[in-house]
């Protein structure tokens, strides 16, 4: 028989293996051409121990679709809420 990986072993840090990772929302910026855009809120896991972060292929696609939308616009700095953005889709 095979051996499955664990559930514990799947939210062990795969970058320092010192901690588990626990769900926060943080902000996530992207620029491009002058233009800054800023989405607060994003649903993501983090390592407490060194801070790297993974986000749900779900939650990397909205993302890509809320930031490309907004450094499409005419706006310099845009800003918006993921929670905000979700419920007016």
């Amino acid at each position: 028989m095979g051996r499955g990986v664990s559930c514990e072993a799947i939210k062990r840090c795969g970058q320092c293996d010192q901690a588990e990772r626990v769900p926060v929302r943080r902000a996530k910026l992207s620029e491009r051409n002058h233009k800054v855009a800023l989405v607060l809120g994003v649903p993501m896991e983090e390592c407490p121990a060194c801070g790297e972060r993974w986000l749900a292929w779900d939650v990397a696609e909205r993302l890509d679709e809320m930031l490309n939308s907004m450094l499409a616009g005419d706006i310099e700095v845009a800003t918006r809420h993921y929670a905000t953005d979700l419920e007016a889709a």
